[in-house]
Parts: C-alpha cells; sequence; structure tokens
C-alpha cells in the first residue's frame, strides 16, 4: 500500500504535465482564432469610419460646389462668366482651383487660361443638369491629377455651362486613409469603380492609373477578382496570401468608389505572440500551483478535517444557544404570566379593598409589559435577521431623546438606591434619526445597567458630540457606564451573539431572553453607527455607542405636533370599527369612547362593507380595520370600499389596527388603499395622534 502511495505523486506529476502541455497547444490556436477574429472587426469597424470620413469630405465639397453654382447664377447680369467673378468665387471657395465650362464646352480658369472641356464627361453631365465628382488624370491644363467637383450654371432658367472646383492631386483624401495600430500604419486604398486606385497611403505614383488588381492581384485568395467582389453591395472581409487578418473592402454611400484596408500582419503576430507568452507563463503559474496543491494535498485533507469538526462543534453549539433560549423563554414568558393570571385572580377576590385594587392593577400592568418587551424583542431579531427592518427617519431632538431615556429610567434606579446621573456636551440638538431604533439601542444597554447593578451603584449617561469630517451630517458619541457586576473576559467576544446569556434567567433570576445586546448592536449597524463595550468582573460595565445623523433645522422639528396640540376632542366623531375578536374589540370600544368617539362594530370584513354602503354620506368619519378576519379581510375590505361609486364614502379615512406589525404589513396596508397603520397593542399616545391627524 506504501509502495503505490510513493507512485501516486509522480503518476499525477505526470498527468498534470501532460495536461498542461495539452491545455497550451489549445490555447494557442484559440487564441491565435480570436485575435484574427477581434481584428477583422477591428479593422471592419475602422474602414466604416473611414468610409465615413470620406464620403463626408466628397459631400462637403459637392454641397460647395453646388453652393457656388448658385451664387454665380444670382450674381451674373449676363450669361458671361468673367475672370474677375471666378477669382471672386475662388477667394470664397474650399478649392485649389476654380473653372467655368461655357455652354461651347470651352473651360475658363482664373488666369485667363481656357481648355477644351467638351469631350469630359463631368461637362456633358452638367449640360444635363447633374451635379457630381471626377477625377482627372494628368489634366491638359496642369498634367497633374485633380479631383473635380461640378455643378450646372443657371442664367434665367437655361444652363450655360458648369461650374468646377478642383483639388490638386490627392492630398485631401490621403490624410484621410491613415490607421495607425501600435506604430504600424494599415494599408489603405481608395479606387474608382474601375478598381484604378484614386489614393493611398503607400507610396505608389497615383498619377499613372494604377489598378488595385496589380497591386493586390498576387495577394488574393481563390479565384473571384477584387472588381467581382466589390459590387456584392456589402461590405466584404477579403483573405490575403500574406495575411492572417485580411483585408476589408467597404463601398462609399454616396459614390461608386471603394475603400480597401489591410490590417498590418506584423501586429496582428504581435499579438498572437505576447498572448501566447502570457498564457504560456499563465499556465506554468497553475502547474506550479496544481503542484504545490498535490504537494500539500494530505495537510489540506487534514486542515479541511479539523475544520468540520469545528464546523460541527460550532453547530452543536448553536443548537444548545436555541436550546437554551427555548429554555430560558418558556421560563421569562411564563413568569410575567403566573403574575397576569394571578393577580387578575387576586383582583377578582378583592372587591372591597380599593387600595389593594390598584395595586393588583399596577403589577399586572408591570407583568405585561415585560411580557410584551420579551415579545418585541423577538419579532424585532425576526425582523432584522429577515432584512426587513427598515430606517424611518424624522427631525428630532436628540438632547430631547437623551433626556426622556434618562426620565424613563430614573424612578426606577432611584428605587433600587442606584445613583443616576447624566451629562450632554453637544452643538447640534436637532438631527434626523429614526428615534424607534435609537430609543431601542439606549432601552437595551440601559435595561442592562439596571439589572446588574446592584443596591448603592451607580450609572452614568453621557452624550457628547465628535468632530465630524462629512459635511451635513454630526457624530455623536453616547456613553452608558455602571459599576456593576460586570462581565468576564470569555464571555465578552460572545456578547452580542443571538441567545447569549452569561447566566441563564433560573440561575440569576433576572429576566431576559439573550437577544437585547445581539439587537443594540445590529440596530446600531443598521443605523451605520457603532457599539463597543469594557467590561471587568466586579467593576463594572461601558457601553460606547457612536452615531452619525444628518442635521436637521429647529424649524424641521418644530413642524411635529407637541402633546398639547394632540389634545383634541372628538366628540360628535364617529368610527367604524371592523374587529372579529370580541375581546380586542371590547378593549378599543372602551379607550375610544373615553376620548369621546361614537364607536360601531363590524364583526367582520363583509359586514363592514355592507355597514359602509347602507350608511348615508358622511355619516362615518373613520373606519379602524383590523387585517385578518374570516370571510373578508381587511385587505379586501379597505379595496372594496376605495372603489365606492359614492366619493365622499370611497374617500374615508381608514387605519389598519392590527398585531401585524411588520414593515411588509404596513407597505401591504397602504397598498390596500389604507391611510394609517397602528400595531397592536394598541399605544394610546399613537391611537391619539393617528385620530387627531385623520379626524381633525
Amino acid at each position: 500500500m506504501k509502495k503505490e502511495n510513493k507512485h501516486i505523486l509522480p503518476v499525477l506529476i505526470i498527468v498534470v504535465a501532460v495536461l498542461a502541455i495539452l491545455s497550451i497547444i489549445i490555447f494557442t490556436l484559440e487564441n491565435q482564432k480570436n485575435i484574427t477574429s477581434n481584428n477583422r472587426e477591428y479593422l471592419r469597424d475602422n474602414t466604416s469610419q473611414m468610409a465615413a470620413l470620406i464620403d463626408d469630405s466628397l459631400l462637403h465639397g459637392l454641397t460647395n460646389i453646388q453652393m457656388l453654382s448658385n451664387l454665380v447664377g444670382e450674381i451674373l447680369t449676363s450669361p458671361e462668366v468673367d475672370i474677375v467673378t471666378l477669382q471672386r468665387i475662388l477667394d470664397d471657395s474650399i478649392f485649389d482651383f476654380i473653372e467655368f465650362a461655357d455652354k461651347e464646352g470651352i473651360n475658363h480658369n482664373t488666369t485667363g487660361g481656357i481648355s477644351v472641356a467638351s469631350d469630359r464627361q463631368y461637362y456633358l453631365n452638367a449640360m444635363q443638369g447633374k451635379s457630381g465628382i471626377e477625377l482627372i488624370f494628368n489634366s491638359r491644363a496642369t498634367n497633374e491629377t485633380l479631383l473635380m467637383f461640378y455643378s450646372p450654371v443657371y442664367y434665367e432658367g437655361e444652363i450655360i455651362g458648369s461650374l468646377i472646383g478642383a483639388y490638386e492631386g490627392t492630398n485631401q483624401l490621403d490624410k484621410l486613409l491613415t490607421m495607425e495600430v501600435f506604430g504600424y500604419i494599415a494599408e489603405a486604398y481608395l479606387c474608382n469603380e474601375d478598381g484604378v486606385i484614386i489614393s493611398s497611403n503607400q507610396d505608389i505614383d497615383t498619377t499613372k492609373e494604377l489598378s488595385i488588381e496589380k497591386i493586390l492581384g498576387p495577394r488574393i485568395l481563390g479565384n473571384s477578382s477584387t472588381a467581382s467582389l466589390i459590387y456584392e453591395n456589402e461590405t466584404i472581409l477579403m483573405p490575403l496570401a500574406d495575411n492572417e487578418t485580411g483585408a476589408c473592402i467597404m463601398g462609399l454611400e454616396n459614390d461608386d468608389w471603394y475603400i480597401i484596408q489591410i490590417f498590418p500582419e506584423e501586429v496582428n503576430e504581435i499579438m498572437i505572440s505576447s498572448t501566447n507568452f502570457i498564457g504560456i507563463v499563465l499556465a506554468a503559474f497553475l502547474v506550479a500551483i496544481l503542484l504545490i496543491l498535490l504537494a500539500f494535498t494530505y495537510s489540506i485533507l487534514t486542515k479541511s478535517k479539523m475544520e468540520t469538526q469545528k464546523a460541527l462543534v460550532k453547530a452543536e453549539n448553536a443548537s444548545r444557544a436555541k436550546t437554551d433560549f427555548l429554555f430560558n423563554m418558556s421560563h421569562d414568558i411564563r413568569t410575567p404570566m403566573n403574575a397576569i393570571t394571578g393577580f387578575l385572580r387576586l383582583l377578582d377576590k378583592q372587591q372591597e379593598d380599593g387600595a389593594k385594587r390598584k395595586e393588583y392593577i399596577h403589577k399586572i400592568g408591570a407583568a405585561s409589559e415585560i411580557l410584551l418587551s420579551i415579545i418585541n424583542n423577538v419579532l424585532e431579531m425576526s425582523k432584522i435577521e429577515s432584512g426587513k427592518a427598515v430606517l424611518n427617519e424624522t427631525a428630532w431632538n436628540i438632547e430631547q431623546l437623551f433626556h426622556s431615556m434618562y426620565s424613563l429610567f430614573a424612578a426606577h434606579m432611584q428605587a433600587q438606591n442606584i445613583t443616576f446621573e447624566k451629562s450632554v456636551d453637544i452643538q447640534h440638538p436637532f438631527v434626523w434619526c429614526d428615534t424607534a431604533k435609537v430609543q431601542e439601542v439606549y432601552l437595551n444597554i440601559l435595561s442592562n445597567a439596571y439589572k446588574y447593578t446592584s443596591n448603592g451603584g451607580k450609572v452614568t449617561m453621557r452624550l457628547t458630540e465628535l468632530p465630524s469630517n462629512k459635511e451635513g451630517y454630526s457624530f455623536f458619541k453616547t456613553e452608558i457606564e455602571d459599576n456593576g457586576i460586570g462581565i468576564s473576559k470569555d464571555f465578552i467576544p460572545h456578547l452580542f451573539e443571538d441567545f447569549s446569556r452569561e447566566q441563564n434567567t433560573t440561575h440569576s433570576k433576572i429576566a431576559g431572553t439573550g437577544l437585547g445586546m445581539s439587537i443594540a448592536k445590529k440596530l446600531t449597524e443598521l443605523m451605520n453607527g457603532s457599539i463597543e463595550v469594557e467590561s471587568e468582573t466586579g467593576k463594572g460595565t461601558k457601553f460606547t455607542v457612536i452615531m452619525a445623523y444628518r442635521i436637521a433645522s429647529e424649524e424641521d422639528f418644530s413642524g411635529r405636533k407637541t402633546d398639547d396640540e394632540m389634545a383634541i376632542n372628538f366628540s360628535g366623531k364617529r368610527i367604524l370599527l371592523a374587529e372579529d375578536n370580541d375581546l380586542n374589540a371590547e378593549i378599543a370600544i372602551e379607550l375610544l369612547s373615553e376620548m369621546g368617539l361614537e364607536i360601531e362594530r363590524a364583526e367582520d370584513g363583509a359586514i363592514c362593507i355592507d355597514m359602509m354602503e347602507q350608511a348615508k354620506e358622511g355619516y362615518y368619519d373613520l373606519i379602524l380595520m383590523d387585517i385578518q378576519m374570516p370571510n373578508v379581510n381587511g385587505y379586501q375590505a379597505a379595496e372594496a370600499i376605495r372603489k365606492m361609486d359614492n366619493l365622499s364614502k370611497a374617500s374615508i379615512p381608514i387605519v389598519a389596527m392590527t398585531a401585524n406589525a411588520f414593515e411588509e404589513d404596513r407597505k401591504n396596508a397602504y397598498a390596500a388603499g389604507m391611510d394609517a397603520h397602528l400595531g397592536k397593542p394598541i399605544d394610546i399616545q399613537k391611537l391619539m395622534e393617528t385620530l387627531g391627524n385623520l379626524l381633525c
């Protein structure tokens, strides 16, 4: 067995080497194919651009000569065109020469020279009313190649001759036949319909009416002539014997001329060689990596096994943490529930002693708040973990929020003989923030400080504004410090983990789910902040929270209604309550009646719709709508009401009042046409504020 193991590595190395060689061969072949293909596309695109430039240049010359011929026709006082007129036209033109061929076919230039043009095609075309372009080799007047633009001249409605504008040579076109690729010039030729070279960027004499067949003939692959390839009325990529990429042939849009451009073969070879070299180096590198991986296979497998074991331990710990959480949850929920049911029994028995009844009611309320807090923590964590937690920023006074959190705990601290101090040092009290989430962070930290600080201890809150390097933002540092029992060094790394508690509820007699610190950290990070902890067993704990808030103005904040402004008289207002649960309905009716509202109840969505249809216009002022109801749910009922023919009824304010408290539920309520969303248990202050906004 050991012998076999000894031979495995050499065999694997040989296999890897063979595969590497095959890969390199395949890579180089594919690379050559791809580069050549890409270069052909590049050549096609560049030739297209070159053709467009030449088209534009020729069209510009033709347009100019047409404009000048019209001008000559307008300024003539007789059918004769004199030298002075031609010179004036030349001065205003873009051409090297201006000539006029009269009705008899005699060509007149600006120096007084004449020549016969009656047999020239451009003259014959112009006398038929046509404008155009013609290339003249070995001009009779100059013995030069002339690029001529012609257009008929009219006098009193009759053609009296042709105006000709000419460039000496083809320099104007030669400049456009240039493409440089990595320092190499691509061969380019402009030919007429007969295959004669008009212009080129190569060192050839274009005055001798050279045929493109003579230049490229030996290099063209196949039996087709260049001319036969041209007049397919499409762009052609033509193979060449000495060029892998080949040539591109493309006709001009406004003439029968065409361009032939050849990609520099040297560039093609350089690109293929360079890429092949990189590929070979990369392949060698990959082979080296593979060999290293093979050499260390055993150690990697060993490490993988260890990591698997660690993952298993982590999963077991997570499972144990959830089991502990359920154990603690069972205890934590039962504790306030036992208090509620116990005091309710005592309350039922105690019918005479008013003080005792008041005490029992107070304790039932306290136990209910603890139970609600536990449930809210679990729901909040669920929201965060599912990604449904979103920020709802409003303008707020951060100093006021800080003081309100202090006030919330001050009485509790005093009752436990805990010194509770605060300090504030800020310059920008008005900021944009999600007050509910900020309060949740403070609440979780302060709750721990209160729970884990003994009688006679001390808790300190500090709010400090830090220097900001972000325009329009302020950075705030909140420190909450106590001298309580502290946290062990071993537990600090696990403090912000879900369901994590240093001591469980039944042992420490301190209620909690192990979610508070995890929620505080996740909410802080959701608001782009940070939270840190310093602690020592027996000496206390300090939490530091740093948040960046957008600065608000006092006007932004002052737009909010105060509690006094919310003290509204609802008398005379009638509400339709859609609620299927009798207990919930009874509570809601009592609360709303205390506000001076008149209440009528619908036991489900269908009855709610029917009551709205039967009621007189304006009879109901608002609908409080439960969501989960039999027959027709709250969303369906709201949608049906919004579709009623009576506009007054269809526009009645509808408020969702439901235990469905996630952001998604809020969006669904608005999508169904509701005006607001309130969660259960009912928050009296929020209920009053919402009703006040909609009814007053």
